[in-house]
């Protein structure tokens, strides 16, 4: 069994909010679970995501969350 996860930062949720989110329902389909923990003395937070499914649509999403400013994220496959 294989873990596939992004662990994204948010470094400015005003400026990527809707964008990220349109992302994110974009590929619903492949978002088993999604965790966002906020942190007001960063100005931001962290969404945890495990990604199942059609591995061309994790791609896509992937393709995608690199092209947002204002994040940074890891995908980890265990």
């Amino acid at each position: 069994m294989e873990y596939n996860v992004i662990s994204i930062l948010v470094r400015e949720p005003v400026k990527v909010g809707t964008k990220l989110q349109d992302v994110l329902s974009l590929y619903g389909c492949v978002i088993r679970t999604r965790l966002g923990l906020h942190r007001e003395e960063i100005a931001g937070g962290i969404i945890i995501l495990e990604l199942s499914g059609d591995q061309k649509q994790i791609d896509l999403l992937v393709a995608e969350l690199n092209e947002i400013e204002g994040i940074e994220f890891k995908q980890i496959i265990i």
